[in-house]
């Protein structure tokens, strides 16, 4: 999918992508060493939502991605100051030609 110069202009902002590769019988997760650099429109939000359990988060802000890049809940994502928020939602939003574009909320849990 190739993005229009307008719409792209609306995505100042890049955020690294790092699938999960592994979670020990403890719960501590590993992530892949290399990641993927996804341009990216953040919105900080500061607001009291639910995550995908139904359990009260706080979520710092949103962030939406041109296209549907791999991302889920298991996934680190490294924001532009360095940060690695928790990952509260993922939705893949659709249009008349299928996934348009990607929200992920992120937080504290």
């Amino acid at each position: 999918m190739t993005i229009e110069a307008s719409f792209l202009d609306l995505m100042p902002s890049s955020v690294t992508i790092y699938p999960q590769t592994a979670r020990n019988e403890y719960g501590v997760q590993t992530w892949s060493g290399s990641g993927t650099s996804v341009r990216c429109r953040i919105m900080l939000t500061g607001s009291v939502s639910h995550d995908q359990n139904g359990r009260q988060v706080i979520e710092d802000g949103r962030i939406i991605f041109y296209g549907t890049p791999t991302v889920d809940l298991n996934s680190k994502i490294v924001l532009p100051d360095g940060s690695t928020p928790v990952i509260l939602t993922v939705n893949v939003h659709n249009d008349e030609l299928g996934a348009n574009h990607t929200t992920v909320s992120f937080g504290r849990a």
